[in-house]
């Protein structure tokens, strides 16, 4: 009897918890307090989100992880010292190549009342709030006309908003084999059946994505959950052209590759063949997955002539063996994920 009154002594107080917040009106993101001195883990990863030269600032934020559900119809964000209230335009539960859950959240931000869409689902592709709910972080980008920020995990309890000015991000690359087209590759792996869906018009395209564990150690988040955000990106991007197409996160491996810094698209090179020892587990993970596009996560730094990039697929239009890109993980908010995986789909 002790126990069954103490778990109804959490649901009650967990209840009223959530009551007073929605009653007070208290937003699901707004301004944290001082960051904690001393803490140079944290300290050193402001400083790499500084560096990148697409950053404006850098602001530590408070979230509630628990205002994220899948029937969450509204969201209130204090958001660089204005408020925003974001509306609900769809919201799902995925599972991660783990089994664990995640629930993705779209919505759009107000003023959104005078804008009519076609489609239910539309998002306003300058007006819009994708979030990522991985346990009790939150991952997510939001576009507010010309302003770009992103919300990401740094360690366990702690969030960042990161203002990003999309025009000083670096470029995406001429894709690796641009001379090649798909016809000339020789066949290899052959995708799985693509899974019928609800919709008959609908292609389910599976995704695997290899990150060197140092790449994931120099984001200090949620890697995963950074992942599912490009795909959600991504696929909203598919609804909102009216293109039956839908991309799925099936396989993750973090790989102890050492990449190189300097020259990103070797290492996309290197992880594409399948013998010469660099990566080679990695297909053997595709092939038993039958992931249709392998993306390989990346950390640019400065390359020989003082130059970043943002990401570079194999070539435009792929095969099995060739539907390969890469992505550096700073300018997924930016869409490169999204650029780069229907480049392999044949878009210029």
């Amino acid at each position: 009897m002790k126990v069954i009154s103490t778990l109804m002594a959490i649901l009650v107080i967990t209840l009223a918890a959530l009551f007073l917040r929605n009653l007070t009106g208290e937003p699901f993101l707004g301004t944290a307090p001082e960051s904690v001195q001393g803490d140079e883990a944290f300290q050193a990863a402001l400083n790499t989100l500084r560096a990148f030269p697409a950053t404006q600032s850098v602001q530590e934020v408070s979230v509630d992880p628990h205002a994220i559900t899948l029937n969450q119809k509204m969201l209130k964000l204090s958001l660089i010292d204005h408020p925003i209230t974001a509306t609900k335009v769809r919201s799902e539960e995925v599972t991660n190549p783990d089994g664990s859950q995640s629930i993705l959240w779209f919505g759009n931000l107000e003023p959104h009342a005078s804008v009519q869409p076609e489609i239910p689902q539309w998002q306003d592709p300058l007006n819009f709030i994708t979030l990522v709910k991985s346990g009790q972080t939150i991952t997510g980008t939001i576009r507010q006309g010309s302003q770009l920020f992103e919300i990401r995990p740094v360690g366990p309890d702690r969030h960042v908003v990161v203002v990003l000015d999309s025009t000083k991000m670096p470029p995406e690359l001429d894709n690796i084999e641009h001379g090649k087209s798909a016809s000339d590759q020789k066949p290899g792996h052959t995708p799985r059946s693509l899974t019928p869906t609800a919709d008959p018009t609908l292609t389910t395209f599976d995704v695997m994505t290899v990150v060197p564990q140092k790449t994931v150690s120099d984001y200090q988040g949620d890697m995963v959950a950074l992942v599912q955000l490009a795909v959600a990106l991504a696929n909203q991007s598919y609804i909102n052209s009216r293109i039956g197409i839908k991309l799925r996160l099936v396989a993750y491996q973090a790989t102890s590759y050492a990449p190189n810094a300097a020259l990103p698209g070797l290492d996309l090179v290197r992880l594409q063949n399948p013998k010469d020892g660099y990566m080679d587990d990695a297909i053997t993970l595709r092939n038993e997955t039958r992931a249709d596009i392998v993306v390989y996560l990346y950390h640019a730094s400065a390359a020989g002539d003082g130059s970043l990039s943002c990401g570079q697929a194999l070539q435009n239009g792929s095969a099995a063996d060739t539907a390969f890109a890469m992505v550096n993980y700073e300018c997924i908010a930016n869409l490169t994920f999204t650029h780069e995986v229907e480049r392999l789909q044949s878009l210029r």
